[in-house]
């Protein structure tokens, strides 16, 4: 009879060891010394030990940037246990909805320093197609104190020195700035070339045949299109396999429709009438341009200002007297 209760006994005991659970209790704040965030370091577990064994090392998130703040609530804490094997039945939340965790006495190395400055860099700079080469300097460690709220804000310098830029570090305790750091960077663009793949005279009207497309880094963003460049004329000589820029070119001369001494004909046109009378021009004019024309003959001789039309004709604009 003894033996049979010992066994039911110890039958009970399995039993209610097999089921008992595991309550977390949560608070509003928590401090951590390490960058992984483990449950055991923000909750308070009560209940199975082997239960609070396997849940102590669960990891909840981890810290990307000094002085950063982590929030985590009721619902990501249970998918962290899901994820982690433990069946939600098993363990009771308490306490805060959320908890707000930061890092206590957090060091920061001149390494995480450099790597937060690149990587705000890297963000400033998507799109650019650029390299970001070695730091020019590398920071001096941090220490933040214990109990006080301090962030690290990245900002991009105002310096546009070619090939070089800097991101400041701006630390900052309750949003005001305590101190910074600048950290310059080298940098080099991809940029699309043209380079002149033969001769270029002063002058020269340039070709496709006569340019060609490169891609190169560069200290600044250069890129230029062959549509940018082909049918411009050379404002200076430019040797073969020489990079072409922009301010070594100009739009070409618009052609010539009018030669000096040459008969042209004045024309108005009102809409409802057209009048038309011969003249001589005294000068050489492409469209738009404003030439004199000597009509008439001594002593009715008159002048003409006029504007050079598409079709060769000149519109008059006003008469002066030639005395």
């Amino acid at each position: 009879m003894k033996l049979w209760m010992l066994f039911n006994g110890m039958l009970l005991w399995t039993a209610v060891s097999q089921d008992a659970g595991l309550e977390i209790y949560l608070p509003r704040t928590a401090q951590v010394e390490t960058e992984v965030i483990e449950l055991g370091q923000i909750g308070l577990l009560q209940g199975s030990q082997d239960l609070a064994a396997a849940v102590r090392g669960i990891s909840l998130g981890r810290f990307s940037m000094p002085g950063q703040q982590i929030t985590l609530d009721q619902q990501t804490i249970r998918s962290c246990l899901a994820a982690g094997g433990i069946s939600p039945e098993k363990v009771r939340l308490m306490g805060a909805e959320r908890v707000v965790v930061s890092r206590k006495g957090q060091e920061l190395s001149g390494a995480s320093l450099l790597e937060t400055a690149r990587a705000y860099l890297q963000s400033q700079l998507a799109g650019q197609d650029a390299v970001i080469g070695e730091a020019a300097t590398v920071p001096s460690g941090r220490v933040l104190e214990a109990g006080k709220s301090c962030e690290v804000v990245p900002l991009l310098g105002s310096d546009r020195t070619p090939g070089r830029r800097t991101v400041i570090l701006s630390f900052r305790e309750n949003g005001q700035e305590i101190s910074r750091v600048l950290i310059p960077f080298e940098v080099r663009f991809r940029s699309r070339q043209v380079i002149a793949a033969s001769d270029i005279a002063v002058g020269q009207v340039i070709s496709s045949q006569a340019v060609r497309l490169e891609t190169a880094e560069t200290p600044e963003p250069q890129t230029v299109e062959l549509a940018e460049v082909v049918g411009m004329t050379a404002r200076r000589a430019i040797s073969a396999g020489t990079v072409i820029r922009p301010q070594w070119l100009q739009k070409p001369a618009p052609p010539l429709l009018v030669q000096r001494r040459q008969k042209v004909v004045l024309k108005i046109d009102t809409g409802l009438m057209q009048i038309t009378a011969a003249g001589e021009a005294l000068d050489e004019g492409a469209e738009g341009q404003i030439i004199r024309v000597k009509r008439g003959q001594r002593p009715d001789e008159r002048i003409v200002l006029g504007r050079v039309m598409a079709d060769g004709t000149v519109q008059p604009l006003w008469e002066k007297e030639n005395k």
